[in-house]
């Protein structure tokens, strides 16, 4: 009997192989993975009635057998028991009637409802249209990233469903394995056991109803709620109203599309054209999980069947961590919103204070000599530097924390499918812990910058930068004005590596959790606590006036 396991097997991958080199000549011009994605799942058309075939050869082999085995019995009935030669015609039986035995093996995992699709994330096309919405939301920039993120996601539109035919067909194979495990375990109940016939079966059953297993391991994080990848497109879109002072121009420039509109050439449009190029990077994160999860759902099934045939060999969490891990990839928008919500108390994704300002004390001078076109001063020179770049340069790092925000959630999803040999980076390791705490705190970024903001200028909690000296004995109001439009452009600067300093800090203490012995605790706390100190210097800066008493020679803001 083990002959004709091995010729089953033999014949089913002769012919998977041989379909398999059978693709369109169009294949081989410019193809797509979609495309021979596609090609294989037309290939592989004939494969279940292929194996369908060999099961009902195996069948009428059973029961010419069983028939023979029977006469043994009769003649000889201590060395050929009865059971012999009925679970050959058993098995014979239900190899001739497939179609029911894997019918019931869905029904078992299912139940006796219909089967239904799995909801929003089972078709591709919808990330390839968001992808392709989202490219044309921001004008004024090039799309050339935004166009490669969108031709990745719609050239492997066609992958879910070849994953889900490999799915069918390993539960097919698995189903016929099943019936022969039973038939072994009947004749030679010594060697071969029965779990090892059921839980085929069971995974069978589960394959070809895997697209109910993927909807329960989505609820089972998200409940009924699966999440709506639109809040993570929509959360990193180029237009977003700062906080800060010195991002608001009298002109309220807090935009890339205001920022564009006034310097068309600068600095300041060109970092708003690279967001704008890049602002499917989220819906193209969410595509990628999304694909992630079914490979990681299938794979959690073969786990569970290694499992139950070697316990000791494979622990029963390889599986069940998948199926969670599967789970939250699909549910990635609604992991990333509860990750957020608990670092910030639930505002949104790039919740920003609502406090809006007038600008510069000196901003209609500024605005007139930025606007001139002639040649500048030193002063001027710094005061358009910083009024082009201020507010893209807060945008870029609000949507680089958030990308990178992304990406360490799903680092720390995968950690769950580790052991805890892994240690820190194991699921239950302090550097996974933090790699989940370090992706909710950069997808939070610019909320958490205004608490450390409000924390350290609890009188405003705003970054000030309206510099106003005091003191201006012997000074013409000339001088004064160009020595108050040089410290607010210092401070606007000052803002900006505060704001670098504060991301790369978190960066540092992932690293000492991840066990990274070139970082230290201390490095990381000084960037956090020394990017927030820079990025209210203003505030600072009044708050020493007033400890010593210099309220009447100082800067007012």
């Amino acid at each position: 009997m083990l002959k004709f396991k091995k010729l089953f097997l033999y014949l089913s991958l002769f012919l998977g192989a041989g379909l398999l080199t059978i693709l369109p000549g169009t294949a081989f011009a410019q193809a797509t993975v979609s495309e021979v994605a596609q090609n294989i799942a037309d290939s592989n058309d004939f494969l279940p009635g292929l194996i369908t075939g060999i099961s009902y050869l195996l069948a009428l082999l059973f029961g010419v057998t069983g028939i023979l085995k029977l006469r043994e019995h009769v003649e000889n009935p201590n060395q050929t028991p009865l059971r012999v030669p009925l679970i050959r015609f058993l098995a014979g039986g239900a190899l001739l009637a497939l179609p029911i035995v894997l019918e019931a093996a869905m029904r078992t995992i299912y139940g006796p409802a219909a089967m239904v699709g799995f909801g929003y994330s089972m078709d591709m096309q919808y990330f390839t249209s968001q992808l392709a919405n989202i490219s044309t939301l921001y004008t004024g920039t090039g799309t050339a990233i935004n166009d490669v993120l969108e031709n990745i996601i719609t050239g492997m539109e066609d992958l879910p469903g070849l994953i889900t035919g490999v799915a069918y067909l390993l539960g097919l194979v698995s189903c016929v394995s099943g019936v022969l495990k039973v038939k072994e375990h009947v004749e030679n109940p010594d060697r071969i056991e029965l779990r090892e016939g059921v839980i085929r079966l069971l995974i069978g059953g589960a394959l070809f109803a895997i697209p109910a297993i993927f909807e329960a391991v989505q609820n089972t994080i998200s409940g009924t709620s699966s999440g709506n990848i639109i809040n993570v497109i929509n959360s990193v879109l180029p237009n977003v109203t700062t906080y800060l002072e010195s991002g608001l121009s009298p002109d309220n420039v807090s935009t890339c599309a205001d920022v564009t509109s006034v310097t068309a050439d600068g600095i300041g449009a060109a970092v708003c054209n690279f967001i704008g190029a890049t602002g499917t990077s989220a819906a193209f994160l969410a595509g990628l999980s999304y694909l992630f999860g079914l490979v990681i759902g299938v794979w959690a099934l073969l786990k569970i069947r290694d499992h139950v045939l070697n316990p000791t060999q494979t622990p029963i969490w390889e599986g069940v961590s998948r199926l969670i891990a599967a789970g939250a990839f699909f549910s990635l928008p609604y992991v990333v919103s509860t990750i957020q919500a608990t670092i910030t108390g639930g505002d949104s994704f790039l919740g920003l204070g609502q406090n809006l300002f007038s600008g510069w004390t000196h901003a209609a001078t500024v605005d007139a000599a930025c606007a001139g076109g002639g040649p500048l001063a030193l002063d001027m020179a710094m005061a358009c530097f910083m009024q082009d770049i201020m507010a893209p340069a807060h945008i870029l790092f609000g949507h680089f924390s958030f990308i990178a925000g992304l990406v360490f959630i799903m680092i720390g999803i995968t950690r769950l499918m580790k052991s805890a040999q892994e240690g820190a980076r194991g699921p239950g390791g302090l550097g996974t812990f933090m790699t989940f705490i370090t992706g909710g705190i950069l997808i939070s970024m610019n909320r958490l910058v205004e608490f450390f903001t409000s924390t350290i200028s609890y009188a405003s909690g705003v970054s000030e930068t309206d510099a106003a000296l005091t003191y201006t004995t012997g000074m013409t109001a000339a001088e004064t004005q160009h020595a108050e439009i040089i410290i607010a452009s210092i401070l606007q600067f000052m803002i900006i590596v505060g704001l670098i300093s504060f991301i790369r800090g978190w960066f540092i203490i992932r690293d000492v959790a991840e066990g990274n012995q070139q970082a230290s605790l201390m490095a990381g706390a000084t960037h956090v606590l020394g990017g927030a100190l820079a990025i209210n210097l203003g505030p600072i800066l009044s708050a020493v006036q007033a400890t010593l008493n210099l309220t009447a020679v100082g800067v007012n803001f």
